[in-house]
């Protein structure tokens, strides 16, 4: 014991077969967390030495996934630095590969993991190895080789993996690969798998192209310089039909759409354009925001001549008449709108109210013009206030869902044709968040938020909770 505690004290020492001992003697006492400053230094002092660098590796594992990265990132360093370890087909070296691809499936890459199984299987004949590739491959698209090695698994060890539910799955497998399979629905051979930080962080276009609208790569192609846009929904349209003129395209954008972001407001807009003369309060309204050279024929000859409508589905809450619950359009400035949160109603509306405003519309855009192609986006801009809820980021969250579950409802369950949904929203919010330290920055996995931020939220939440 003293002896130990002397080289813990000297950590700097050189004498490394003295280090060596007494990192040894550490792990026979239990005490990985000391023993892994001895192995690091021993590593320090002899990168060759690949049993000090393999040990620190494992020692660094508390559970977490930064722990697993640095995990992953230390193995791999070993196999670069020593490639001739695999070939070497010692047991030793199967055992650093072995650990580095289960990193790799914990935390990514899964390419590289499959790299390292499809080597590691085949060399130590083991069906662990041979089941584990089996379920990284089925990740990609490799259905037919990942069936081929749970079947390798099975054939070498039939008392661990010859049950029922891989029998199942490979019953399944083979009619899928077959194409025996009857009554196959449309979707059921498709598969989308969450991009990786390098996806979400590298090429633009290809995080678009790949991951996000990827659904589109076979569409029927509809633009081209001549085609007319009209945009109106919230004010993500305008800058939509910005950037769609600073492109060379011809796009018209409702400026009052920008005050009318809610579908109950898109609602009383068709109505107003159909009896532009009837006077009551909302009218009244769309008359005192419309641009004077704008005028319920001029809008309806515009969308005549339009061959795409991008609407942009903006919030789910608005106004309401207390007493009446009529739909009430506010003057856009905050005074204003905190004194008529006083008066007037202020709700999250629902999924099934907004639909049914939104067909509304569409009903109506149809029959100005038949054939114009629809596109609808959700708009990433927040709601600024909320009269409702006093956390307006969960009063958001509510909003954004409810209106993108709309888009999904409209676009594929109402009947309607040339229509589609454009994935907007998904970049902002996914991509965006993406892009941060909120995910990824512990292990470079997009799929794991980070642990800075997790542990942010619970000293949160018992700060607010604790007794005093």
């Amino acid at each position: 014991m003293n002896d130990t505690l002397y080289e813990l004290e000297n950590i700097d020492s050189t004498d490394t077969e003295k280090l060596a001992k007494t990192a040894q003697l550490l792990l026979a006492q239990h005490r990985p967390h000391e023993a892994a400053k001895i192995f690091n230094r021993l590593a320090e002092l002899n990168p060759a030495d690949l049993n000090s660098r393999f040990i620190y590796a494992q020692l660094l594992d508390d559970g977490t996934h930064k722990s697993w990265a640095q995990m992953r990132d230390r193995f791999l360093s070993i196999l670069d630095d020593y490639p001739t370890v695999i070939d070497e087909n010692n047991q030793s070296g199967l055992q650093l590969m072995r650990y580095a691809a289960m990193k790799c499936i914990h935390v990514g890459p899964t390419d590289k993991a499959i790299e390292l199984l499809r080597k590691l299987a085949p060399l130590s004949q083991q069906a662990s190895d041979y089941f584990h590739l089996s379920e990284v491959l089925s990740q990609g698209a490799f259905l037919e080789e990942s069936i081929a090695s749970l079947q390798k698994a099975i054939l070498l060890d039939p008392t661990t993996y010859d049950n029922e539910i891989n029998r199942d799955t490979l019953k399944i497998a083979h009619q899928a690969t077959s194409g025996t399979q009857k009554n196959k629905s449309p979707g059921r051979n498709k598969i989308g798998r969450y991009p990786t930080t390098d996806d979400f962080t590298g090429d633009f276009q290809s995080l678009m192209k790949n991951h996000i609208a990827v659904n589109f790569k076979n569409n029927e192609k509809f633009l081209n310089l001549k085609t007319k846009f009209f945009t109106m929904g919230s004010c993500f349209a305008r800058n939509i039909s910005k950037s769609l003129n600073s492109n060379g395209y011809n796009s018209t954008h409702m400026e009052i759409s920008e005050h009318i972001n809610t579908t109950f407001a898109n609602k009383a807009f068709v109505d107003w354009l159909e009896d532009p003369d009837t006077e009551n309060p909302v009218n009244s309204r769309i008359k005192e925001l419309l641009p004077e050279v704008w005028s319920a024929e001029s809008i309806s000859n515009t969308i005549s001549n339009s061959d795409v409508l991008i609407l942009t589905l903006g919030v789910a809450p608005a106004f309401f008449d207390r007493k009446t619950g009529d739909f009430v359009l506010p003057r856009p400035t905050s005074l204003n709108s905190r004194v008529l949160a006083e008066k007037y109603e202020f709700r999250t509306t629902s999924v099934t109210e907004n639909v049914s405003n939104v067909l509304y519309l569409l009903s109506y855009i149809k029959k100005l013009a038949p054939k114009i192609k629809v596109i609808i986006t959700v708009s990433p801009v927040p709601i600024m206030a909320s009269f409702e809820y006093e956390s307006c980021v969960q009063a958001d969250c509510l909003s954004k869902s409810t209106m993108r579950l709309v888009a999904h409802e409209v676009v594929n369950n109402s009947g309607l044709r040339n229509i589609i949904y454009w994935p907007s929203f998904e970049v902002f919010r996914w991509a965006g968040s993406n892009s941060s330290k909120y995910f990824g920055a512990d292990d470079g996995a997009a799929w794991h938020v980070s642990e800075e931020m997790v542990n942010g939220t619970i000293e949160a939440f018992i700060d607010i909770f604790k007794t005093t």
